[in-house]
């Protein structure tokens, strides 16, 4: 119990430092943030240039990576019912469901709009899934994220748009920018 709860709370400071740093790139643009212990490489959507897509590294085990991403919503006022949830979420368009936790429900804009953070239910190998989404994008050429219905969700009542895509080309280039920093060693190459 005590480690889901450290586990939430690490979360919680990684979400509250990503949100008091944001910042709207032009298109395609990366950023890379030090947040003491999580280095965090971001994209903006193409689609919703302001819902981000994240790659975290956390410093106490560089070699694993999370992911995570946002969506703003003008929808309605049951938005903030989703915070704890897993809702279900299509990658590319597959018909295979993945599932996504909704971390963290913000109000926006003076409380006219949501903002929605979710992240994957665990960290992966940063080599393996590095290949993997790499492989996935040049064959596919996008990366997408779907929020996708389910017997007791549905995307449509909470979100005005519940997809985006993102430009992922440099995506190896900066997770191994990410990477060193996260290590400290600014010449440290990716371990298998």
């Amino acid at each position: 119990c005590s480690l889901v709860f450290f586990k939430i709370l690490n979360y919680f400071v990684l979400v509250t430092s990503i949100l008091t740093t944001l910042t709207y790139a032009s298109e395609d643009e990366w950023n890379i943030h030090d947040f003491g212990n999580y280095v965090v490489t971001s994209v903006p959507g193409e689609i919703s240039h302001g819902d981000k897509m994240r790659f975290v590294l956390e410093k106490k085990d560089c070699n694993k990576i999370g992911v995570m991403f946002s969506f703003l919503t003008y929808k309605n006022s049951k938005v903030p019912e989703l915070q704890g949830r897993k809702v279900p979420i299509k990658i590319n368009g597959s018909e295979t469901l993945n599932v996504a936790d909704v971390l963290l429900v913000k109000p926006a804009f003076s409380n006219m709009a949501f903002f929605v953070m979710f992240a994957a239910p665990e960290y992966y190998p940063l080599n393996k899934f590095t290949e993997g989404i790499m492989k996935d994008y040049k064959k596919d050429k996008v990366f997408s994220i779907m929020l996708a219905k389910s017997d007791d969700f549905d995307p449509e009542e909470y979100f005005d748009l519940f997809y985006n895509n993102w430009k992922i080309d440099k995506l190896p280039e900066k997770i191994t920018e990410a990477y060193q920093m996260c290590t400290g060693k600014p010449d440290e190459v990716l371990q298998g």
